[in-house]
């Protein structure tokens, strides 16, 4: 094996571990902190179980790290195939992981409002109150928007797959599929439309199977050594 079909080799498992991170993270994090901060009584319970949303943040923060990370190591292989894609993939993830840290901190300030609410008199319970749900309405359309975000990101990053054959093509036709079921999640939530969980579920879970089954392709397989294209 030569020099730079091993280097491509060692890309192709880095890209792979850091999607099973950022994808599988992603949901670890979320099962600590989302009975914390997605509740109806979130006020109540943000403060005394604080701990446990931290430590769901801080999993999730290591989803945050492999956003960005996912681009730059997989940009000298894109970029062989379409400098344009693969400098707009890493953008549109970069982008991404800055809304995805904002949406963090302003879940993780849930918990200081959560302690003054607890402290609170009736006075100022309602105020305070108010402050948690101008927070919690923003997260809720950061979601929406950090969703367009990523879908947009993962549409570039399957086109560069699929012309390029770096991958087989019915991975990057699967994203294309599994990308648009989540853009519908976030459409529905636009418009209020209330989902029951197993149809929410339909919506999102397409997308992190197939990252995953991605992943392991890339770490067992690699990718495939096609001739360089180059823009057109």
């Amino acid at each position: 094996m030569t020099t730079s079909a091993k280097t491509h080799r060692k890309t192709a498992v880095i890209v792979g571990v850091l999607f099973i991170i950022a994808t599988a993270f992603l949901f670890i994090g979320g099962a600590f902190y989302g009975p914390v901060f997605d509740t109806p009584d979130y006020l109540e319970t943000a403060y005394p179980q604080r701990i446990q949303a931290v430590i769901g943040m801080l999993i999730e923060f290591s989803c945050i790290i492999a956003i960005p990370l996912i681009p730059v190591f997989a940009f000298p292989v894109l970029r062989k195939h379409s400098e344009t894609l693969a400098l707009s993939y890493l953008v549109f993830r970069l982008f991404e992981a800055v809304i995805f840290v904002l949406v963090d901190i302003t879940k993780l300030s849930l918990i200081k409002v959560s302690e003054l609410y607890l402290a609170a008199d009736s006075s100022n319970a309602d105020t305070i109150a108010n402050i948690g749900a101008t927070i919690q309405g923003w997260n809720e359309w950061s979601w929406v928007f950090y969703v367009f975000i990523f879908a947009i990101g993962a549409l570039i990053f399957y086109t560069a797959l699929y012309q390029s054959k770096l991958l087989p093509r019915w991975i990057s036709i699967w994203g294309w599929i599994a990308i648009a079921l989540m853009a519908m999640s976030a459409i529905f939530a636009m418009f209020e439309v209330a989902l029951p969980d197993a149809v929410f579920g339909l919506l999102v879970i397409p997308i992190m199977i197939q990252e995953m089954v991605m992943a392991v392709w890339l770490i067992v397989k690699g990718f495939n050594p096609v001739p360089e294209i180059g823009d057109k």
